[in-house]
């Protein structure tokens, strides 16, 4: 057999190579027909199917998050809840009233009652000097205050160094006042009798306590609370009195200012002194001042001798 060999032109060369690639391709498509299991064939709509699929996910895109992307959260916003301060809860106030109904002190001087224990909390009202106060049952202390409580029904602090003993209500009624007038001619006959070295020696001892310190409930030689002074000055005659102006107005006898002796006590509401004669007393006047002989300035003193 003899063959013989046509020229072709480069265009034709080209077209030919395309035919046989193409035919190749057919080829890969049959064997890939011919390797697909049973059941799965290789059809024309399965490769349809399968490109549309990739072109589906050629198209998914993320975003990239930058460091200015501005995030938003979908959280449900907190609403602020209102709470009502401890004071004006109807069963504090309820509380306040009935401890301050039996009270256990008494402020010294017209003082801020605050709502926290600190010269910056808010002052809920300025309570007069006098006042009486409830307190705990223990009574609740935090650094220089204490908690107290008021009969309009209010809770608070109060700097320690402005409250005084323990309260021991006596009633004033015209009986007791009377009983006290007609006592006064016997308390003065009585004071006659009594030794004037006595008296002296308070005078003496409470003198002896000039420029001492101020210490809330003390009484001990260079640091005594009002009360605590005179507790001590007549404990060293050997005399019993006790460590509270109340108890102190309660118990004493009440004499005239006129009939009254050096080494009586002179009481004002929340305060107790020694008297020494001409006008002088000797008092431990607050914190800061301690000890000192003073003028007598309170307004109505009341004399008392035990």
């Amino acid at each position: 057999m003899f063959f013989t060999r046509l020229p072709f032109p480069r265009r034709a060369q080209r077209a030919a190579s395309a035919t046989v690639a193409g035919g190749a391709l057919s080829i890969g498509y049959a064997t890939a027909a011919l390797a697909s299991p049973a059941g799965t064939p290789a059809d024309a709509g399965d490769l349809s199917a399968q490109a549309q699929e990739t072109a589906q996910t050629a198209e998914l895109t993320v975003a990239p998050i930058s460091a200015d992307t501005e995030a938003v959260w979908g959280g449900a916003e907190i609403p602020e809840v209102e709470v009502t301060p401890l004071w004006e809860q109807p069963k504090q106030i309820a509380k306040a009233r009935r401890l301050a109904s039996d009270p256990e002190v008494v402020a010294t001087a017209a003082v801020h009652l605050r709502a926290d224990a600190s010269v910056d909390a808010e002052s809920l009202t300025v309570v007069p000097e006098g006042s009486e106060l409830g307190t705990d049952a223990d009574a609740v202390t935090k650094g220089r205050f204490t908690r107290v409580y008021t009969e309009d029904g209010l809770t608070g602090f109060i700097a320690t160094r402005l409250l005084e003993d323990y309260v021991v209500e006596a009633e004033t009624t015209a009986a007791t006042t009377s009983t006290s007038s007609s006592s006064s001619a016997s308390s003065s006959a009585s004071s006659t009798a009594a030794s004037s070295a006595t008296y002296s020696s308070i005078v003496t001892a409470a003198l002896s306590q000039v420029g001492s310190a101020y210490a809330f409930a003390s009484a001990t030689p260079g640091a005594f609370d009002c009360s605590g002074l005179v507790s001590w000055a007549y404990a060293q005659v050997g005399k019993s009195v006790p460590h509270s102006s109340s108890a102190i107005r309660a118990t004493g006898t009440v004499v005239s200012a006129s009939a009254a002796q050096p080494g009586d006590i002179i009481w004002s509401p929340g305060h107790v002194s020694i008297y020494i004669g001409n006008g002088q007393q000797v008092e431990a006047v607050g914190p800061g001042s301690g000890v000192q002989q003073t003028s007598i300035w309170q307004s109505s003193p009341v004399f008392l001798r035990f």
